[in-house]
């Protein structure tokens, strides 16, 4: 129940407390950008996840209890919140035990959106294209993975290269985005995690981004991490929200960001879609061949066909929900999903393996990848060619406004 003293920023002040309350039952990584005394006294409090639930519950009611307002931003601000207390008590019945009854309706619950279905006729045609383009006799899995090991980065040199390529993703974005004169991004090289990059922001314009060198990287993820996880992507989208959201309008709010809730979308896809707005394809290929296979001790040889490659590869990511959506909600067995990921998604065994255990651990969110890089690609390309001042400026309305998927999808109701 709200008091005549209620207010949203009192709402989102509770929020960020217990949120942070409940980040000691969500093993899931989040961003945390206000005073750490806070965040230890969260860490300290023995409250269990029901009681949390319990006052996530509280705060949608208060929020929604309070006074209408015809101030469009307050309007969106408090909708954003509403959909964020939807998406942290969502996980939170998840990890109680309780998750929603289909796929689709626990990417509506968490994300604010559904991605599209594709069979496994629409998977088929797509593996029979690579079946043309890679030669050799081999079991298609197999060729697949001989000819690409071919641009694996070695792991000696992973820093060099993934660091080169991120300043130039810098260099690119810096030239369209007026960046802070201390920002700064330090890559640390670390294992035995379940994926491949993460980006830690530390606040003040600072991020470590973290690779995992126990996943073989290949030389076109280079400058997609750069872009992805560094320029324009994840770093500067969250010194873009603590600037312009946390310091510029005071929505304290965004101190914390688990990583559930329609921003995720937003983020990942706007981050995923980041290096085809800061490089043409031809300019990606030439600084590939002329600098980053270079500094890999890699030959060019074969380059312009795995392009083709990783273009066919790109549309079988949609593979991972269908994956998803069989393994969590249809049954699925494990290592039957592995074999079904290795058909259809052309991994190895081991990659099968590891893909999984990022869906085990983070279910659903796999559709924050490739159905949010559709929406923001769709988004852009509906604004103008892409590359050009005009998309940028796009761009960043994306990460500071903020907009949610269903402000970005062309068919959306209220």
């Amino acid at each position: 129940m709200t008091s005549s003293a209620d207010s949203v920023d009192a709402v989102a002040e509770q929020f960020v407390e217990v949120g942070l309350r409940f980040q000691n039952h969500d093993p899931l990584p989040y961003i945390y950008l206000g005073p750490e005394q806070r965040r230890q006294a969260a860490k300290a409090d023995p409250q269990p996840l029901a009681a949390t639930l319990s006052d996530i519950r509280a705060l949608r009611e208060r929020l929604a209890a309070l006074p209408a307002t015809d101030d469009l931003l307050e309007q969106r601000r408090r909708r954003d919140l509403a959909e964020r207390l939807v998406a942290v008590q969502t996980r939170g019945e998840i990890l109680n035990g309780q998750p929603p009854a289909s796929f689709d309706e626990e990417t509506q619950k968490l994300f604010g959106v559904q991605a599209p279905h594709y069979s496994e006729a629409h998977f088929r045609e797509l593996v029979a294209k690579l079946d043309r383009l890679i030669p050799g006799k081999e079991p298609l899995v197999e060729r697949v993975a001989s000819f690409r090991d071919r641009f694996i980065i070695p792991r000696d040199k992973l820093d060099r290269v993934i660091g080169r390529a991120m300043q130039e993703c810098r260099a690119r974005t810096s030239q369209q985005f007026s960046l802070p004169s201390n920002e700064a991004v330090k890559l640390n090289l670390t294992g035995d995690m379940p994926w491949v990059g993460f980006t830690e922001y530390k606040g003040d314009s600072q991020s470590i981004v973290h690779l995992n060198h126990d996943v073989p990287v290949h030389i076109e993820r280079a400058i997609e991490l750069g872009c992805h996880e560094g320029y324009p992507g994840h770093h500067v989208h969250a010194l873009l929200i603590e600037d312009r959201l946390i310091k510029g309008r005071g929505w304290v709010e965004y101190n914390y960001i688990s990583l559930v809730g329609p921003l995720a979308v937003v983020a990942e896809g706007a981050a995923s879609f980041a290096m085809e707005l800061a490089f043409t394809r031809q300019e990606r290929m030439q600084f590939e061949r002329d600098v980053l296979l270079p500094l890999a001790g890699l030959s060019d040889e074969g380059l312009e066909t795995y392009y083709h490659y990783v273009d066919l590869i790109e549309q079988l990511n949609y593979a991972r929900n269908e994956a998803a959506r069989k393994y969590l909600f249809e049954g699925m067995p494990r290592q039957e999903t592995i074999e079904w990921l290795m058909e259809f998604g052309l991994e190895t065994a081991g990659t099968a393996a590891t893909r999984l255990n990022v869906i085990h651990a983070q279910r659903s969110y796999v559709v924050t990848y490739n159905f949010g890089r559709t929406m923001i690609a769709n988004y852009l390309k509906s604004k103008g060619q892409i590359g050009t001042p005009e998309s940028w400026q796009h761009f960043h309305q994306i990460l500071t406004t903020p907009l949610s998927p269903r402000d970005l999808l062309p068919t959306t109701t209220e």
